[in-house]
């Protein structure tokens, strides 16, 4: 069953527990190509609920954990399970208070506009480092060469299909590099990854991701912004994602402000806009969401009002209403406009149309993992 997490506007949203909105809906145009099809719709972002499960974005979010970006995931560690041993030979790279305080400090620096720290200690700069399985996680080989001076390499390995971690026995398929292109203004992460499987070695991941983080006089903004693309065996996924939050203390809210493109495997092109106030205790949530497909179905817009669960919305195909939205996140409901009801295939077809969010915010936490925890919104 997929998971349904409307509501939670990526990393950047998912620690204030969002679900809401407040947009005034415009009419699309020019009109699609054809009469409206929830079915020809839904199969134009098919391959989008794939790319959070990318090869390369799977490696990244394992290594971020290694590194210290961010906390572990919630599950048993597989050399408990497995009885493995260590292997002795190797020892553990980076120490997760170490680089925490590190990054910390970055941040502290940025927002008083100060000359940035370096994202990885010194010592590991140009350093290459493979996944060890009694230490279930990624430790330095002296032995290895090649990796960029100013960054980190990661061997890449082929995924176990459930936990989304190497596979054992480990078969190499390529690396992962980050490398820090950070400046005195934000952290800014190139994450680019190869696949060497092929008689030609693929660039199967090429995408930066930037965050700045400061001071208004309402509270403090944090800006991320992730560009570029992966590929795998599920397709490639171009995307532009921008994220800005700002807190406003004496209203006790966080003003939202999200805008993202992603193009999948079937050269449809969703655009996703978000907008609205949070409260920071968690309280309530008023967002708008506007989702617009654009694909060989023609163009398709989903407009939709949440405050908290409860969600009021429409789908628009060629700048004519085709469905009503109602009902809230978990359990959406779907009315023609003049009243009428649709088929049990049309309405699967609807519900998939707006997992298309759920997938572009997901694909945008993922991407915005290694940054998450640096600037306090994971």
């Amino acid at each position: 069953m997929r998971r349904r997490v409307r509501g939670i506007a990526s990393s950047a949203l998912l620690a204030f527990g969002i679900a809401g909105c407040a947009e005034e809906k415009g009419v699309i145009g020019p009109p699609g190509s054809g009469p409206f099809s929830p079915q020809a719709t839904a199969a134009s972002i098919y391959s989008l609920r794939f790319a959070p499960d990318n090869v390369a974005i799977a490696h990244v979010r394992f290594i971020s954990y290694s590194l210290g970006l961010t906390s572990s995931a919630s599950r048993v560690p597989r050399a408990e399970t497995r009885g493995i041993t260590p292997t002795t030979s190797l020892t553990p790279a980076f120490v997760p208070e170490g680089i925490t305080r590190a990054v910390a400090e970055r941040t502290l620096r940025l927002s008083r506009g100060q000359a940035a720290v370096p994202l990885f200690p010194i010592n590991f700069l140009g350093a290459t480092f493979v996944y060890d399985a009694g230490f279930d996680a990624y430790v330095l080989d002296g032995s290895l060469g090649g990796a960029p001076q100013n960054g980190v390499r990661f061997i890449m390995y082929t995924l176990d299909s459930q936990s989304r971690l190497p596979a054992l026995p480990l078969r190499p398929i390529g690396f992962v590099d980050l490398i820090d292109h950070s400046d005195a203004v934000s952290t800014r992460l190139r994450v680019r990854a190869l696949d060497q499987t092929a008689s030609n070695d693929a660039v199967v991941a090429d995408y930066v991701v930037d965050g700045a983080f400061g001071s208004v006089s309402t509270g403090i903004i944090v800006n991320l912004i992730a560009e570029g693309f992966v590929a795998d065996r599920n397709g490639r996924f171009d995307f532009a994602l921008d994220e800005l939050l700002e807190t406003d203390d004496a209203a006790d809210v966080t003003v939202v402000s999200l805008v993202h493109e992603v193009v999948s495997a079937e050269g449809t092109r969703v655009e996703l806009e978000v907008d609205g106030d949070l409260a920071n205790d968690g309280s309530f949530s008023d967002l708008a969401y506007r989702f617009d497909i654009i694909g060989t179905a023609g163009v398709t817009r989903v407009d939709l009002d949440i405050l908290d669960d409860r969600q009021d919305g429409t789908i628009r195909h060629g700048g004519a209403v085709e469905a009503v939205v109602g009902g809230t996140v978990s359990a959406p409901t779907f009315m023609q406009p003049g009243g009428g009801g649709f088929t049990q295939s049309e309405l699967a077809a609807l519900d998939e149309i707006l997992f298309g969010i759920d997938d572009v915010l997901i694909l945008a936490d993922e991407l915005y993992w290694p940054l998450g925890e640096l600037f306090g919104v994971r």
